[in-house]
């Protein structure tokens, strides 16, 4: 059954994947940005690459709860409960 559903979720993620890739790769590009100006004002590697992880999950958490925020406005849409 898990084949099943990952076969199904493999066509539906490859439909998008292209425009998913170069968004990530403008994030990216960013974060290489972020990464360098932290060297310049010493900042260790790891220290740098941390916060950063941190800062990205919050933000993809913040994203989410905008977009599951909004949903509940539309037609059909049902507040989760629990």
């Amino acid at each position: 059954m898990a084949t099943d559903y990952t076969n199904r979720m493999d066509a539906i993620f490859e439909t998008w994947e292209y425009h998913l890739y170069e968004k990530l790769a403008g994030a990216d590009r960013i974060v290489a940005l972020i990464q360098s100006e932290g060297s310049m004002f010493g900042i260790p590697p790891e220290a740098r690459t941390d916060y950063i992880k941190r800062k990205l999950v919050d933000m993809i958490d913040q994203i989410a709860e905008k977009r599951e925020a909004s949903d509940l406005g539309k037609p059909g849409r049902k507040k989760k409960i629990g």
